[in-house]
């Protein structure tokens, strides 16, 4: 039986957290580029994809965008990992299919 902690990085490994990409849609001509989540194709048409763009925010270059957006993304994989750690989270672990209560040295982690 593998450990909580590896349970989890398993659960976040095949999350669709979405890949870091960068479009051309600032308004200001000296900062053009805003950050994207691509989300890829999605399961209710063959033509459906998904992308967010992240509010408030434009670069003056693609790789400052794609940053942003790779960090956006590690952001929400730690705010998940944590709650997925968190005791009060039952529900949430219970839905990814991890034990309702956790053992006292994983909640320590």
């Amino acid at each position: 039986m593998a450990s909580l902690t590896e349970q989890v990085d398993s659960i976040l490994r095949q999350y669709p957290f979405g890949r870091a990409s960068a479009a051309k849609r600032g308004r200001n001509p000296n900062w053009p580029w805003v950050p994207i989540i691509d989300y890829g194709k999605q399961k209710v048409s063959v033509h459906a994809t998904r992308t967010a763009q992240i509010r408030n925010r434009a670069y003056r270059t693609r790789e400052e965008a794609c940053a942003c957006a790779r960090q956006c993304i590690d952001e929400a994989t730690a705010h998940l990992r944590s709650h997925l750690l968190d005791p009060r989270y039952r529900a949430l672990r219970e839905q990814y299919g991890l034990p309702r209560e956790l053992v006292e040295e994983a909640a320590n982690v």
